[in-house]
C-alpha cells in the first residue's frame, strides 16, 4: 500500500470519527434552524460509507418550536462533494474536512425522493389516486432509495436513481421482460429519477438459505438464468466487477477497521494477483449485482430477479463470484444461517464446473471484502461482524491460491 493510499484511508477513518461524533450538534442545529427550530436531542440513525467518496451520516433529530409542536426531523450530513443543486444546504467545515448538510426527504442528487415520499404522489402514479402507505426500505444518500407503497392489497416498490439513470434503468427492466426474464414491471413513476416496480412472485432466496440451505434449489438453475440474459445486453456500458476494485474496497474496510490494515492490503493484494493470473472467460451478459437478496424462488424455481440497475456485459465468474461472496458472509450477518455453509459447498462444486475455480474464489474473496465496511451499518456488534467478514474473504482467498498453486 502507497503513502497516498494510506492516507486516503486515514481521511476517511477521520470523516467518519468526525459523523460519530458531539461535533455533529452545529451542523445539525444550522440545518433545523432553516425550519425555524431548535435541537432538543439527536442521535445518529446510520452512517452510509462509499469508498473513496466519502461518508455520510443520517441524524434522527428531535426539532424543538416556539410556535408549533414538536417533531422529528432526519438530517444528512456528509463528506462527500455536494454539487449545487437548488436545495438547501448548510456548508461548513470542521477539523479541516467539509460537510454539507441537508433535510430529508431532499437530496442534492436524487432530486426525485421528495416527490417518491409523498403518499398522494406515489398513489396517484401507481394505484390511479387515492393515498399510500410508504415506508423507506433503503436509502443510501446520493445514491438512490427504496421505498415501498401499499394500498389496500396491493403494494409497489419505488425506486430513485438519479434522474439520468432513470430512463435506463426502465430500459433494463423492458430489455428482460421481452427476453423472459422474471423481472418486474417497471413504471415511470412520479418525480424525476423514480420509478415503479410491480412486485415479484416468491420467496426471497435469503429466506430460503436461512430456512434449510434452499435444498430446493439447484445450483445450475442459477447458470442456466444467467445464460438465459439476452444478447443486448452487451450493449450496454460496463461496470467494473466488485473484485476489480478490491483497491477502494480495501479502503473503506481499512477506515472501520483500522488496527486490521495490513491483513487488509495483504487480502487485496492477493485478489488482485489472482484475477491477473486467472481465467475469467468470455464477455457475456452479466446481472452485475447476483446473490441471494436479489434472488426469489419457489419450488426450485427463480420467479424474480431483482436490481437490475448494473446488467451490462461483464464475465460469468463474476456473477457466480458475487453469489458465493455473499454466501461466505451471511454467517457473519445473521447466526441464523447456519445451513449456508454447507449450501455454499453445494453451490461451488456445481459453479467450478463452469468456470475456473481459482478464479472464482479469488473474484469471490474481492467481493467478500467489498462487504466488510458495511458491517458498520448494520449496528449492534458490527465489529465481530466485520472481522469475521474479512476472515471469510481471507479464506476464499486461500483456497483460490492453493488451487492455482496445485496446477503450476
Amino acid at each position: 500500500m502507497d503513502i497516498t493510499g494510506l492516507g486516503a484511508v486515514a481521511d476517511e477513518t477521520a470523516g467518519i470519527e468526525l459523523l460519530e461524533s458531539a461535533a455533529m450538534e452545529e451542523p445539525l442545529e444550522l440545518a433545523v434552524n432553516s425550519l425555524g427550530g431548535s435541537v432538543r436531542s439527536w442521535h445518529l440513525a446510520k452512517l452510509q460509507h462509499r469508498p473513496g467518496a466519502g461518508a455520510t451520516g443520517i441524524y434522527s433529530v428531535d426539532v424543538a418550536f416556539a410556535d408549533r409542536p414538536d417533531r422529528t426531523e432526519y438530517v444528512c450530513i456528509t463528506s462527500s462533494n455536494v454539487p449545487e443543486c437548488g436545495l438547501p444546504m448548510v456548508r461548513l467545515q470542521n477539523g479541516g474536512i467539509n460537510l454539507t448538510a441537508w433535510l430529508y426527504p431532499g437530496d442534492p442528487v436524487l432530486a426525485g425522493l421528495p416527490a417518491a415520499c409523498d403518499p398522494s404522489a406515489v398513489a396517484a402514479a401507481a394505484f390511479g389516486g387515492g393515498t399510500a402507505d410508504l415506508t423507506m426500505v433503503n436509502y443510501r444518500p446520493l445514491r438512490r432509495a427504496v421505498l415501498t407503497a401499499v394500498q389496500g392489497r396491493k403494494r409497489v416498490f419505488i425506486k430513485v436513481v438519479r434522474p439520468d439513470r432513470a430512463q435506463a434503468l426502465l430500459r433494463r427492466h423492458r430489455m428482460l421482460i421481452d427476453a423472459g426474464i422474471p423481472v418486474p414491471e417497471a413504471l415511470p413513476g412520479p418525480g424525476e429519477g423514480v420509478a415503479i416496480l410491480r412486485q415479484a412472485a416468491g420467496t426471497p432466496l435469503a429466506q430460503a438459505l436461512m430456512d434449510d440451505g434452499a435444498q430446493d434449489l439447484d445450483p445450475q438453475t442459477l447458470i442456466s438464468m444467467l445464460r438465459r440474459l439476452p444478447e443486448d445486453v452487451l450493449g450496454l456500458s460496463r461496470r467494473p466487477a466488485w473484485a476489480e476494485r478490491a483497491a477502494d474496497y480495501a479502503k473503506a474496510a481499512a477506515a472501520v477497521l483500522p488496527g486490521e490494515q495490513d491483513r487488509i492490503f495483504r487480502l487485496a493484494e492477493s485478489v488482485r494477483n489472482l484475477l491477473s493470473t486467472t481465467d475469467a472467460g468470455p464477455l457475456v451478459p452479466t446481472h452485475g449485482d447476483f446473490y441471494e437478496a436479489n434472488i426469489l424462488v419457489d419450488r426450485g424455481r427463480i420467479t424474480g430477479l431483482l436490481d437490475v440497475d448494473s446488467l451490462g456485459p461483464g464475465h460469468l465468474v463474476d456473477d457466480l463470484a458475487c453469489f458465493i461472496g455473499h454466501l461466505a458472509v451471511l454467517p457473519a450477518v445473521h447466526s441464523a444461517y447456519v445451513h449456508v455453509p454447507e449450501a455454499m459447498e453445494r453451490f461451488l462444486r456445481a459453479f467450478d464446473t463452469e468456470v475456473d475455480p481459482a478464479g472464482l474464489r479469488g473474484r469471490a474473496a474481492g467481493v467478500a471484502l467489498s462487504l466488510i465496511a458495511g458491517a458498520k451499518t448494520a449496528g449492534g456488534s458490527w465489529e465481530a461482524d466485520a472481522l469475521q467478514r474479512l476472515q471469510a474473504a481471507e479464506e476464499l482467498a486461500a483456497q483460490a491460491d492453493q488451487l492455482s498453486a496445485a496446477r503450476r
